[in-house]
């Protein structure tokens, strides 16, 4: 097993270090997602806080760690990959032992979110830097498959996380999963400092990190209105960690540990067949796939609005990961398709910038929503479906009026 990770093309069809960023990827997430998604529960339960005030935490640590991202990805074109990497998952465990020590000594909820929004940051520049990493390493007509498989990657650690901390939960306090996050965010960090390689090309072209870089990403209005539509679409799809969390515990009375398992149902569909998708898909048109992906979060969403048993919630959620693993790797090749070689980093950067935009601001509609209409599901759900199909009008026009590279 050793000799095969110095390969330098393990399995004969993939980089060797694409295999290794995707075993970094999964046990970053595997960690991280023990915390993430029990943070909501925790202040609503725990400490009282409105969802309206919990969806409005989570828009300003989404915007503060997707603004950084651009920044990350300005990092990693300059500097390399693995620096940036490395220092990021160093500080990230430091994080997740100040974290475990305030929830202890039940610190201000202020402090608690600062330093939640600095360990969210960190854990955020690690994703866009590892499909830099596959972007600079993976032939074109293999892109698409090996982002399904960071990919699937990535979601066993999200299948695994949320099902190991929901069941933690129901023996040890919540500070436990952070440490326990350490230990786990211990080996991926060791597997880059020691076997991943850096995959940024030497060259005396060096991009400048700053404002006028930024300002060649917004020109881009291909690029630009790709990001927009992709938001959207992940205002709708980001309330598994929020929204979801509550009105599966404390509206539909689902245990933590049955929520838990709906996210590792996600988890589970991803790892087995997000490969295969990415391998259905690669070569169909690109805007006609974001759309599909779009119309699958559509009906999961709505199908959330009658959710009164827990069978009803596995449907919700198998429509939601069909529009995950449909709509993901193809929308990691859109960006590698308008990026220019030397600013992949900042591309990714700022892809994943409109990512964590919509991931986060999607916590704070559904949060209103909830307050709003706390007895009409199908006002909560409903609204947040709409977006998704707003993102699949949004591509579809997008797909014949702006994107330049053949689909």
């Amino acid at each position: 097993m050793i000799k095969l990770l110095f390969n330098k093309n393990l399995s004969g069809y993939f980089h060797r270090d694409i295999w290794l960023v995707t075993v970094i990827g999964m046990l970053n997430w595997m960690g991280f997602s023990m915390c993430l998604p029990f943070f909501s529960l925790y202040l609503y339960q725990e400490r009282g806080i409105p969802m309206t005030v919990i969806g409005l935490i989570i828009l300003l640590i989404g915007v503060v760690s997707a603004l950084s991202q651009v920044y990350g990805g300005m990092l990693t074109d300059r500097f390399g990959r693995k620096p940036l990497l490395v220092r990021s998952m160093i500080l990230s465990c430091i994080t997740f032992i100040i974290l475990a020590f305030l929830i202890k000594s039940v610190a201000s909820v202020w402090i608690l979110v600062i330093i939640f929004i600095a360990c969210y940051v960190l854990m955020t520049l690690i994703r866009p830097t590892l499909s830099t990493v596959v972007t600079d390493l993976a032939e074109r007509d293999k892109l698409t498959k090996a982002y399904g498989l960071l990919k699937a990657g990535i979601n066993v650690g999200w299948a695994l996380g949320p099902a190991i901390g929901g069941y933690f939960l129901t023996v040890v306090t919540y500070e436990w999963l952070f440490g326990l996050a350490t230990l786990t965010a211990l080996i991926p960090l060791l597997i880059t400092a020691f076997l991943l390689h850096e995959s940024l090309e030497n060259s005396d072209e060096k991009d400048i990190i700053g404002i006028k870089n930024i300002g060649k990403v917004v020109k881009n209005s291909n690029f630009m209105m790709y990001i927009i539509i992709t938001f959207l679409l992940l205002i709708g799809f980001g309330q598994m960690v929020s929204t979801l969390s509550v009105y599966s515990v404390d509206f539909a009375g689902f245990t933590t540990a049955q929520y838990g398992s709906l996210l590792t149902l996600n988890g589970i569909i991803v790892v087995l067949l997000q490969y295969p998708m990415a391998s259905i898909t690669s070569n169909r048109p690109k805007y006609k796939v974001l759309i599909t992906g779009s119309l699958l979060v559509f009906a999961g969403l709505i199908t959330f609005s009658w959710v009164g048993s827990y069978t009803l919630a596995v449907l919700a959620m198998i429509m939601l990961s069909f529009g995950e693993i449909t709509f993901s790797p193809i929308a990691l090749s859109v960006v590698s398709d308008i990026a220019p070689k030397r600013q992949r980093g900042l591309y990714m950067g700022t892809f994943s910038l409109s990512e964590t935009l919509g991931h986060a601001t999607g916590p704070f509609v559904g949060g209103i929503l909830m307050d709003v209409f706390p007895k009409d599901p199908i006002f909560i759900w409903g609204g947040l479906g709409a977006f998704a199909l707003a993102a699949a009008i949004g591509f579809l026009w997008w797909g014949k009026k702006f994107y330049k590279t053949p689909v």
